[in-house]
């Protein structure tokens, strides 16, 4: 019995101090509210009386921070190619400015501009350079870039043998893959690896 009566006391506190907090944060809600109305009525009054107020607020200049990346766009126009370079930010760069990157990139138009990302854009007229066929060149693999008049020039040549393809991929590679950007060329030489 005399443990009965301590369970229930223990209940009885512990719906008390629960029905004290939830009181208090409604009253505690309930004076925020007024206190806002009451600054929301007088900034009305004093704006109907013509009295300007001035509420001075707190302005951060966004800096580059020493995760940033900056992401390089560059649209050539001969080829209607788009290059995306994601490079780190270098080091004597951190804390920066969006006006100090922008001196730092004068002939590119700034597209975004936050503490852990810059994005900076440029239209080039010509071809960009990434523009690749894979045909076989001796005994091996090579890579050959391709200019505006569609000559072919050998760039290098891979460690990939072509003693060991099937005569369908020799055929392929005889009459040349194209490939457009790095990313591209290097999907095709891992299908020969």
């Amino acid at each position: 019995m005399r443990n009965s009566w301590a369970i229930l006391l223990v209940i009885m506190v512990i719906l008390l101090f629960a029905l004290g907090v939830m009181m208090g944060i409604y009253f505690y809600g309930s004076d925020n509210t007024e206190d806002t109305n009451l600054l929301n009525v007088q900034l009305a009054e004093e704006s109907m009386s013509g009295n300007n107020v001035t509420v001075s607020t707190s302005l951060t200049e966004e800096k580059v921070s020493p995760n940033c990346t900056i992401v390089e766009k560059q649209y050539f126009t001969g080829c209607d190619h788009l290059i995306k370079d994601i490079k780190e930010i270098p080091e004597d760069w951190i804390n920066m400015t969006e006006e100090e990157i922008i001196e730092k990139y004068p002939d590119w138009t700034l597209e975004s501009f936050t503490n852990n990302q810059i994005i900076v854009s440029q239209e080039k007229e010509g071809y960009c350079g990434e523009h690749y066929v894979i045909r076989t060149h001796d005994d091996v693999i090579g890579i050959y870039t391709l200019d505006e008049n569609g000559k072919e020039t050998l760039k290098e040549d891979t460690d990939i043998p072509t003693m060991y393809l099937t005569e369908e991929d020799l055929e392929i590679l005889n009459k040349g893959i194209q490939a457009i950007g790095e990313n591209q060329l290097h999907q095709v030489l891992e299908d020969y690896e």
